[in-house]
């Protein structure tokens, strides 16, 4: 059973608060986040700041009006009256304010940053260090009717600037609809071997009878679950067939004596968290009184990370004329969307490339958050095979790899019996579905404090919210690839910011970065070798500036030498009439 999980409501302009946010600083952004989610950055934002910057207690943090009121804190006569922000002036105003004291109380980092050594040296095996990514927000979603903030973790450029565009056409219309099956579910695996095939009827009639004793018995592992209103609630067992190796050089050593595996599914609850520790536990725990049941041999016990019981859907629908781009009509585009996708329906080659770019966005949220985007990226990759998707109880076959997205046209039959033209009464469909398992409790989430802060300016979501906001996200991600790849193609997007990231590469100081990828991009030689040309220009001109200056400077120095000379002179002489 899906349905529609409702966020919080809305109170401010959304789209004016966060318009111009590329444009600004790095240190700029941090401080609007501060300003806009108080209550997430509350250690280290000044208090001074606190009570001229509110959120309503009833509202989400992503949608939060932000209230200004300076009257006895300050006689600049500039400051915004006490009122609802509504326009980037005001926004700039508080953002200034609050670089300011924070300048003079000498406050610390950005708390999203990096993970501390020690932590790390206790999360893992052999810690030598950490490794840094970027993390940005993706803007101008609205899902379900109210608007979120999601943040992104991710190197590679283009991505969240093609997720705010693509989600600024879909949210001018209507936005994206989410759904999310309603109980937050996890699958443990166990096998159960050395059944004959005379057997295994018997075995699995056992299972299914005692279905209700398995469930006690797998529940006292899961104990705390249980407290939380989870745990155990479904048994089901599949029989595969066991297949010969398929290497050809293999020397048989196992059993024999068995052609079919019988796998026990112990469908679980988990709350919101993501689960796979309990579902391990809960496999092993209950894998004897299975095999005392059936009278086979304990193999594998194991979470599973493809949970079809778990799905998320996203979808958007828009009017083809507002895909119109530059000279082609939105139907023109629309068409040439269809055809990438119907390609990548049938061409395994084009669909692995085009759902790479859909698990670029999802695989952002995740590492952004705190998720096991190694489950997420596999579960995806096979919910690609249509073996797995006609075939959700049974699935063996190895079925075609296609797209995870789906896209069509429709008329709108609202609009065609109001008397409209038939191509204005066509509407441009996206959806994507996935089987995505995640949690926002547990796990790592406490370990690294950038979780929580990132969580937070997503308003705290539960794990239905972030699976919703994980796949309008990489829906967004593949129409924006679509749509650039239909009209201009990707590479004039995604080469100003990789000419910045070779610039950096070959070593170009930080403030020469912008200049020396844009002339590279005039030049159209963004290569390492040209990057550094182009540096090596840049600070030859940077020193023959710097000798102008001081050269200009000693002329400047020598003339006020002259001009102090005439000075007292001048004053001498007065001197001498005055005596």
């Amino acid at each position: 059973m899906s349905k529609e999980h409702k966020l919080s409501p809305v109170h401010v302009n959304h789209q004016v608060t966060w318009s111009g946010f590329y444009k600004k600083s790095l240190r700029e952004r941090q401080t609007q986040l501060k300003l806009v989610f108080p209550q997430v950055f509350t250690s280290s934002t000044p208090s001074s700041v606190f009570s001229s910057v509110y959120v309503t207690p009833d509202t989400s943090p992503c949608s939060s009006p932000i209230s200004v009121d300076f009257s006895s804190k300050t006689n600049d006569q500039n400051t915004p009256s006490h009122s609802v922000l509504n326009n980037n002036n005001e926004i700039n105003y508080l953002i200034n304010k609050l670089e300011t004291l924070e300048t003079l109380s000498n406050k610390k980092l950005f708390p999203i940053n990096g993970l501390d050594e020690n932590i790390a040296d206790n999360m893992i095996e052999n810690c030598i260090g950490t490794i840094g990514l970027p993390v940005g927000l993706a803007l101008n979603f609205i899902i379900n009717g109210k608007p979120i903030i999601i943040p992104m973790a991710i190197e590679e450029p283009s991505v969240i600037a093609g997720v705010s565009g693509s989600a600024k056409t879909i949210s001018a219309y209507n936005g994206f609809k989410a759904t999310t099956t309603e109980r937050n579910t996890i699958v443990a695996q166990v096998c159960l071997l050395d059944i004959s095939q005379e057997n295994m009827d018997f075995a699995v009639e056992k299972i299914m009878q005692n279905k209700s004793e398995i469930i006690k018995t797998a529940n006292k592992y899961c104990d705390n679950m249980v407290k939380r209103g989870g745990g155990v609630f479904d048994i089901n067992a599949r029989i595969i067939s066991r297949k010969a190796n398929r290497n050809r050089k293999h020397y048989p050593i196992n059993s024999d004596n068995f052609t079919e595996w019988l796998v026990v599914h112990i469908t679980i609850d988990v709350c919101n968290a993501m689960g796979a520790n309990c579902a391990s536990t809960v496999a092993e725990g209950v894998a004897p009184f299975l095999a005392e049941l059936t009278g086979g041999r304990i193999g594998l016990r194991i979470v599973s990370n493809l949970n079809v019981e778990r799905m998320s859907k996203a979808s958007f629908r828009i009017p083809l004329h507002m895909l119109a781009y530059k000279s082609l009509s939105g139907k023109e585009v629309a068409a040439r969307i269809i055809e990438a996708y119907e390609w990548a329906e049938v061409d395994p080659y084009r669909a692995t490339t085009h759902n790479k770019g859909i698990m670029n966005g999802i695989d952002a949220v995740a590492l952004a958050t705190g998720q096991d985007w190694r489950a997420i990226e596999a579960a995806a990759h096979a919910w690609a095979c249509n073996g797995v998707r006609t075939d959700r109880d049974n699935f063996q076959s190895n079925g075609s790899y296609g797209s995870l997205t789906t896209y069509w046209i429709e008329k709108d039959e609202q609009l065609a019996t109001s008397g409209k033209p038939d191509d204005e009464c066509l509407m441009f469909c996206g959806e994507l579905e996935l089987p995505i398992t995640v949690g926002t409790a547990g796990g790592v989430l406490k370990t690294n404090q950038v979780y929580t802060y990132n969580l937070g300016i997503m308003g705290n979501p539960n794990a239905q919210e972030l699976a919703m906001s994980m796949v309008c996200i990489g829906l967004a991600q593949n129409f924006a690839a679509l749509r650039a790849l239909a009209t201009e193609g990707i590479q004039r997007g995604h080469m100003s910011l990789h000419a910045k990231n070779v610039a950096i590469a070959a070593g170009c100081p930080a403030n020469a970065v912008t200049s020396i990828a844009q002339r590279m991009i005039e030049k159209g030689k963004i290569t390492l070798s040209s990057a550094k040309n182009f540096i090596e220009i840049y600070m030859n001109e940077q020193a023959d500036i710097g000798k102008n200056l001081l050269s200009n400077s000693l002329k400047i120095e020598d003339k006020l030498e002259k001009v102090c000379d005439n000075l007292t002179t001048l004053s001498s002489q007065v001197q001498c009439h005055i005596n």
